[in-house]
């Protein structure tokens, strides 16, 4: 966590900490590499059942808590994009 610093872990961050580009991410994941993108740029933020929540603390080898901080600090960063998906459980 950065907070001695006072600087805001971001997705970026986690990504960059374990060594893998996007697209390497992406496909670990799953996803697309465009969804990786959208999460770093800040327009979307992961939104998933418990299980890939967990695996992506696994896959960006970090602690839930790292993870909550580097996806909700874009929101105490005042961006005015407007977010969409929240790092949390689909209500099915």
């Amino acid at each position: 966590m950065y907070e001695e610093s006072g600087e805001c872990l971001t997705p970026m961050d986690l990504r960059k900490r374990i060594g893998l580009t996007q697209v390497q991410l992406a496909a670990k994941l799953g996803k697309s590499p465009s969804t990786v993108a959208k999460w770093e740029a800040r327009s979307v933020i992961p939104k998933g059942t418990p299980s890939e929540i967990k695996r992506l603390c696994e896959t960006y080898e970090c602690t839930l808590d790292e993870l909550i901080e580097a996806f909700e600090g874009l929101t105490q960063q005042g961006t005015n994009k407007k977010r969409r998906g929240w790092i949390g459980f689909d209500a099915h």
